[in-house]
C-alpha cells in the first residue's frame, strides 16, 4: 500500500511539468505529498525492526541539527560574499562619483573665475560699446550659450554630490549588514561546536558497543537489510516517471566519464571486507574534510533527503533507466525529495553523521536496486581535479 502512494506521489508531479500555470498549486500539493509518503516509508523502516532506542534518537536528533546549522552557515556565507561583492561595486561607485564631482567642480571653478575676471555688468557693457549691432547680437547668444552650460553643469554637480552622498550611505548600511552577518556566522559556529560536542560522546559510547564482531555484524546486517528495501520502494516509485525535458546524457552513457562527487581520499573501497571479514562493502568511502561540497555525480531526481540508520544524512538521487546513487554519512543536506538537481551541482556537504569515526562521504551506485562496483564509472581518483562539475 505503501509503495502504491509512492508511485501516486511521484507520478503526478513529473506528469504535470509542462502544466499551465494555473496548476502549478497542484503540482506543490502532490510534491508535498510526496515527502510525506517518503517521510511514512522512512519511520515504518524504523519501527517495524524497533531500532529507535535511545541513543540512535539523539543521534539522529544530533546529527539534524548539526545540518541545519551547517546550512545556516552556508547560507551566511554566500550572504557575506554578496555582501563584500555589492560593498566593492559601492566603493567602485563612490570613487567613480568622486571623479566626477571633481571634473565638474573644475570647469565651474574656472568659468566662475572667468566670469567675475569679466565683472558683473558684462552684458551691459557689450551694449554700452556702440559696436556692430549683429556682433553685439552674437555676444549675446553666447554669453547665453555659456550661462546655460554653466547652469547644467551646476545641475551635474548636485546630482553628482547626492549621488556620492546616497553611496556613501549605502556603503556604511552594507558594512553594517556585513557585521551582523559575521555576528551571525560566530553564534553559529558556536552552537555547531556544542553539537559535535554532543555528537563526539554519542559516536565514542556507539564504537564501544560495537567492539565485539558479532555485535558490529549484525548492525551492518540491519543497515544493509534496511537501506535495500529503502532503495526498493524508490525503485518502485521511480520507475515510471519520465524525466524532464533536457540534452543530457543517461548515466550508462557515462560510463567510465564520471567525475567523482567530492574531493578526497578513497578509505574504503567497494569489496572491502567488514565485520572481521564477514561482510563486504557495497559503496565506497571517500575521506574528505568536514563542510567539503558533494556534487551530483550526474543529472538526476532527489528521491530521499533524510537521516537513516547506518548512513546518517543520507541523499539518494534517481538517475532514470534503473541507476541510483547514494551519498551517505553527510554533515548537512541541501536538496530536497523531488528537486532535480545537475550533474556537478551541489547536493550535500562531508561529515561523519550516522555515529561514524570517520569523515567524508559514502558513496553507492546502485542498477535496478543491486549496487554495482563504481570504479569502472569513475575517471581516475577522487582529487580536486577528479571532483565537481564535468
Amino acid at each position: 500500500m505503501l509503495q502504491l502512494l509512492l508511485v501516486v506521489a511521484l507520478l503526478m508531479p513529473a506528469m504535470t511539468w509542462c502544466a499551465e500555470p494555473a496548476k502549478i498549486d497542484v503540482e506543490t500539493g502532490k510534491l508535498l505529498e510526496l515527502r510525506t509518503s517518503i517521510a511514512a516509508l522512512k519511520k515504518e523502516l524504523d519501527a517495524v525492526r524497533g531500532e529507535h532506542d535511545t541513543q540512535q534518537q539523539i543521534l539522529e536528533k544530533t546529527d539534524k541539527a548539526i545540518g541545519a546549522i551547517r546550512k545556516e552557515m552556508r547560507r551566511l556565507e554566500r550572504d557575506a560574499d554578496a555582501a563584500a561583492a555589492r560593498l566593492a561595486e559601492l566603493e567602485r561607485q563612490r570613487g567613480a562619483a568622486h571623479a566626477r564631482l571633481a571634473a565638474v567642480r573644475s570647469i565651474l571653478e574656472r568659468e566662475l573665475r572667468a566670469a567675475w575676471m569679466g565683472g558683473r555688468q558684462q552684458r551691459i557693457k557689450l551694449l554700452l560699446n556702440q559696436e556692430d549691432p549683429a556682433s553685439i547680437g552674437r555676444m549675446l547668444a553666447y554669453q547665453g550659450y555659456f550661462a546655460r552650460a554653466r547652469a547644467q553643469r551646476m545641475e551635474v554637480y548636485n546630482t553628482s554630490l547626492q549621488a556620492l552622498q546616497d553611496a556613501g550611505q549605502e556603503v556604511r548600511d552594507q558594512q553594517a549588514h556585513i557585521a551582523l552577518l559575521q555576528q551571525q556566522q560566530q553564534q553559529q559556529a558556536a552552537l555547531l561546536a556544542d553539537e559535535q560536542e554532543t555528537q563526539g560522546k554519542l559516536v565514542d559510547s556507539l564504537q564501544q558497543k560495537l567492539q565485539s564482531g558479532n555485535s558490529q555484524l549484525v548492525q551492518l546486517q540491519q543497515d544493509e537489510q534496511r537501506v535495500n528495501q529503502l532503495v526498493q520502494s524508490l525503485q518502485q516509485a521511480m520507475r515510471d516517471i519520465p524525466s524532464v525535458p533536457g540534452s543530457s546524457k543517461s548515466l550508462h552513457q557515462l560510463k567510465g566519464q564520471l567525475r567523482w562527487p567530492v574531493s578526497g581520499r578513497v578509505s574504503m573501497s567497494y569489496g572491502a571486507r567488514q565485520a572481521s571479514g564477514q561482510m563486504t562493502s557495497r559503496g565506497v568511502h571517500i575521506s574528505a574534510p568536514a563542510g567539503a561540497e558533494v556534487r551530483a555525480v550526474a543529472r538526476g531526481r532527489i528521491a530521499f533527503a533524510d537521516w537513516l540508520r547506518g548512513f546518517g544524512l543520507l541523499i539518494i538521487i534517481d538517475h532514470g533507466s534503473g541507476y541510483m546513487t547514494l551519498y551517505g554519512e553527510n554533515s548537512s543536506l541541501f536538496k530536497a525529495v523531488g528537486e532535480w538537481v545537475e550533474q556537478g551541482e551541489v547536493v550535500s556537504a562531508t561529515g561523519n553523521s550516522g555515529g561514524q569515526p570517520r569523515t567524508g562521504v559514502y558513496l553507492e551506485l546502485r542498477k535496478d536496486g543491486q549496487p554495482v562496483n563504481p570504479a569502472a564509472w569513475f575517471k581516475g581518483q577522487p582529487s580536486p581535479q577528479q571532483a565537481g562539475r564535468q
